[in-house]
């Protein structure tokens, strides 16, 4: 690494350039840019999101191959208990394995890119332009991730690496896709990460020729940008070089003042969203230092300023805010900033500054530790020690520890364990203390039946990566409603659920899932998708007992189900609909698994895993509200009572209609599922009479649980 003095020599010929263009092109711009230079703010703006958005899968799925397993543990509840579920989590303790550090580290790095996702969109929606989760220049129009095809050689945005020139390391090879926490990997994070200074050491910047005659270079061009249209997007800007000098080039935009006296900044200027700060259900500020949402002040600027500080201090941690400083410090906001800023970062080269750390007062509070049989431990939970553990250190400096600890004897992914010819057994997967399980035995089973031969191992690769694209495409797609519409909900556990879905490729195949092939949408006008084995209620269908949810339809997260009857896991959801997407949030009679009205009232989880049982409710309600569901297109749905033996005195039981149907606290959620379809496809039959002195109910059995769905861990 390049000492901060030669950093800052070579860099400052690109700093010393936008300072000169100031004068020339952002203080007194020609009114004639001004829809070109909208359309390029916006352009950077959707950049700016896409580059954070970029980081997150891939964090995500390095993260996952790191082997391990974890527990599911929450306060009060005994459902799960000695059970152990595949994939590695964030761990709370004071000595830690090596996996369980790394893991940690990369865990914290992972959360932060979300809170820089939810910082760079509330600044393009405080801008007047409403941020893009699907964008495509990440994604092709069926949700595949191309940015991370193995023949790509782009950080997006960024860099090319074939014009890297450093030697050490040499990454002119590297390519930029998906692969297990090696060093190979944590070599591209760290270029990601790098400052700008260090990317100009790094990177060959030739010419590029443009349409007039002239030229520009390829990386670190000072803006605005005269050869920028209004007809262009985000896919015609340059190539900034680094993270640090693109927030440069934002700025500069914000900054311009047209020759008829008017700013851009003034012409802009909607849906602001915090999941880190203000969140009813947690009431402690995680990062009180950062205002996650902007006013429509004269604070602006320096809460504009104070997000991009946020972002790249955690990130790069190195001079991108001091440079905007440096350009623009005679500016009013500059001044103001710096008697709002005046605490300096202390200890290591560049350590976060305190304002921009995550609070572990807050952490504790909105992440208690529990064990599992739901009491409550001294430690703080892993998810929060993780992010306390790192909270000073920048992510530049968090991969250099990673890339350290990789080199230990002990460390282990799962790509390595399954080559090493290793295989699933029950003592991995903990006791058969809990009740209403499957046995550990039976899922250690079904986990080694799922790769048992080359062609099983296919489907199931096919299976799981195909359900990590439609988890992710459900959050992506959620987000893009939930910046569109102040009420459309966080889709919260679906980030758990993406997770689960890209560890379980991990643990079963060894694999690195596949998310650069898209997934095919739902034809919901003429198929009505089912939530798990033999549970087809589309009309007069014919149940395949052995027949699991369509890959397509499977999903994580309410509000990510594109449809009715796909509802599936324990996160029941009050059948009036309204509510947060949490375990115990629904009031009120629910919603049925599998028997779900519409999206955003299914619960989540599809395909079931046999391990998934209803939490206890705050509400104490446990009753289930049932439909029968028409024909195409529109899958009309009617409410229908459920058939209830009800005892009297000392004659036979008689059958009665009630409204709802009851469940309770550890029931099956696939159990009551196929109760649930069965009342609706009209199944259920009654038994005997009165003159027989006994009555039944009596339904077809279910089928035996798939080696799929008894690999799949609960949802929490």
């Amino acid at each position: 690494m390049a000492t901060p003095s030669s950093k800052e020599q070579v860099y400052a010929p690109y700093l010393k350039q936008m300072k000169t263009q100031i004068t020339t092109d952002c203080e007194n711009r020609s009114l004639d840019y001004l829809d070109a230079d909208l359309a390029c703010v916006q352009a950077i703006a959707q950049a700016a999101v896409n580059v954070e958005l970029f980081t997150i899968p891939l964090y995500m799925t390095s993260l996952y191959s790191i082997k391990g397993t974890h527990q599911i543990n929450s306060e009060g509840s005994t459902l799960y208990t000695g059970r152990w579920w595949p994939g590695t989590a964030p761990t709370a303790g004071k000595t830690l394995t090596t996996n369980q550090q790394v893991f940690n580290k990369v865990y914290s790095v992972f959360i932060e890119e979300m809170l820089h996702l939810q910082l760079a969109a509330n600044m393009s929606s405080k801008l007047g332009f409403t941020p893009v989760f699907t964008s495509n220049a990440l994604q092709t129009d069926n949700y595949g991730w191309h940015c991370y095809a193995k023949d790509n050689t782009t950080i997006p945005h960024i860099l090319d690496f074939t014009d890297w020139k450093g030697r050490h390391p040499d990454l002119s090879t590297m390519t930029v896709e998906l692969r297990a926490m090696n060093e190979t990997q944590v070599e591209l994070f760290l270029a990601i990460e790098e400052t700008a200074a260090l990317a100009a050491t790094n990177l060959h910047n030739p010419d590029i020729p443009l349409p007039d005659g002239g030229s520009r270079p390829k990386y670190f061009e000072p803006a605005p940008f005269d050869w920028f249209t209004a007809s262009m997007t985000e896919n015609n800007l340059p190539l900034f070089g680094s993270i640090g000098h693109m927030y440069l080039c934002y700025w500069s935009y914000l900054e311009i003042k047209y020759d008829d006296g008017s700013t851009l900044l003034e012409r802009l200027t909607n849906v602001q969203r915090d999941q880190f700060n203000n969140v009813p259900e947690r009431p402690e500020a995680q990062y009180p230092g950062i205002n996650g949402t902007l006013s429509s002040t004269d604070l602006l600027k320096c809460e504009l300023i104070n997000n991009i500080d946020a972002i790249t201090d955690q990130g790069e941690g190195d001079a991108v805010v001091p440079n905007i400083l440096e350009v623009w410090g005679h500016q009013p906001w500059a001044t103001l900033y710096r008697q709002k800023s005046a605490e300096v970062a202390t200890g290591m080269l560049g350590a976060v500054q305190s304002k921009y750390q995550p609070d572990p007062v807050a952490l504790a509070a909105d992440y208690p530790g529990y064990n599992d049989v739901g009491k409550p431990t001294e430690e703080m939970s892993g998810s929060a020690q993780a992010r306390s553990d790192a909270a000073n250190k920048d992510h530049y400096e968090l991969f250099a520890e990673v890339k350290a600890l990789l080199s230990h004897s002990d460390y282990m992914t799962w790509d390595t364990w399954h080559q090493q010819g290793n295989s699933w057994t029950s003592a991995m997967l903990g006791t058969n203390d809990a009740q209403n399980l499957p046995s550990t035995q039976d899922v250690a089973q079904a986990l080694n039946n799922l790769i048992s031969t080359e062609e099983i191992k296919a489907s199931t690769y096919d299976t799981f990566s195909q359900s990590a694209v439609g988890t992710i495409k459900g959050i992506t797609t959620q987000l893009n409603a939930y910046w569109r519409d102040p009420s459309v909900f966080f889709p919260g556990p679906a980030m758990g659920g993406s997770g689960d879905r890209v560890s379980i490729c991990w643990a079963v195949t060894g694999e690195v899932p596949d998310l650069v092939t898209g997934i095919v949408s739902q034809d919901t006008k003429a198929m009505l998708y089912h939530a798990c084995q033999g549970m087809d209620l589309t009309p007069d269908a014919v149940s395949d007992p052995d027949s699991c949810a369509a890959k397509l339809a499977y999903h994580s997260c309410k509000g990510s189900n594109e449809c009715k009857t796909q509802g599936g896991c324990g996160f029941v959801q009050s059948a009036s609909g309204g509510g947060s997407c949490s375990g115990t949030a629904a009031k009120g009679i629910k919603s049925a698994p599998a028997d779900n009205l519409c999206s955003n009232l299914g619960g989540c989880a599809v395909p079931i895993s046999a391990s998934q049982l209803f939490p206890k409710q705050t509400d104490d309600c446990y009753e289930m509200q049932l439909y029968k569901f028409g024909g195409a297109p529109d899958f009309k749905a009617t409410p229908i009572s459920w058939l209830k033996l009800h005892a009297r005195d000392m004659l036979p039981p008689v059958v009665k209609e009630v409204e709802t149907m009851p469940y309770k606290v550890g029931d099956s959620v696939y159990d009551v599922a196929w109760k649930a379809y069965c009342t609706a496809a009209g199944l259920v039959k009654v038994k005997g009479n009165q003159l027989e002195h006994h009555r039944s109910i009596e339904m077809p059995t279910q089928p035996e649980p798939s080696d799929i769905r008894l690999a799949l861990p609960p949802s929490t």
